[in-house]
């Protein structure tokens, strides 16, 4: 079993690493195969992300021996959350392989999360992966307790999406609970909004 003393804050030298982690960890996820099903794109999708937002004024927590990563934003980020024009670009580069559809699904998947986002100050949990080798062997679980301390010791609550059914139990294990559950377009997958009361 994993515990907090194997985690760390993930820095600029570790980009290559959490890249590689996030974009394995998310080949099998069902949000983001359906808005970006080309899972080439994956690498590119996290440099992004790390770039223009987590390194900045993100927190990233690196679990050392499996390479598991979670990336929170605090409450003082979370309007600066989507690298709009960077982001544009790259779902341009899909379109080459999937027409307007790509576009389609975007909308449609940020339609339905900012209907549940929450106004008051709170983390997000925006992605949290392990390695598809390393899963069910407690880095995730060591993951989310780790954030959830940070989250406690400031008295905030916390938010995440789950768009994977599986990982719903995971997370009610510590504390969050579902407050809404909606399946994104016409054949979209679902996803479970959570929320989680500061203790």
């Amino acid at each position: 079993m994993v515990n907090s003393r194997a985690i760390r804050t993930g820095e600029a030298s570790d980009l290559e690493t959490l890249i590689d982690t996030l974009s394995d960890s998310f080949a099998r996820d069902p949000m983001l195969n359906w808005v970006i099903p080309q899972t080439h794109f994956y690498p590119h999708y996290f440099r992004l992300l790390l770039q223009e937002v987590y390194l900045s004024r993100g927190l990233i927590h690196l679990e050392r021996r499996s390479q598991a990563v979670a990336l929170w934003l605090p409450p003082e980020a979370r309007l600066q959350t989507v690298p709009r024009l960077a982001f544009v670009k790259l779902m341009l580069r899909s379109l080459t392989l999937d027409g307007l559809q790509a576009l389609l699904r975007l909308h449609q998947q940020g339609q339905v999360f900012t209907r549940y986002l929450p106004t008051e100050p709170h983390y997000y949990l925006q992605f949290i992966g392990c390695p598809l080798k390393e899963q069910g062997r407690g880095a995730g679980s060591a993951l989310l307790q780790h954030g959830t301390d940070i989250c406690d010791e400031r008295g905030m609550p916390a938010y995440l999406e789950s768009s994977n059914s599986r990982n719903v139990p995971l997370y009610e294990r510590h504390g969050f609970e579902v407050i809404g559950e909606e399946r994104v377009g016409k054949n979209g997958p679902a996803a479970w909004f959570m929320w989680r009361e500061a203790r």
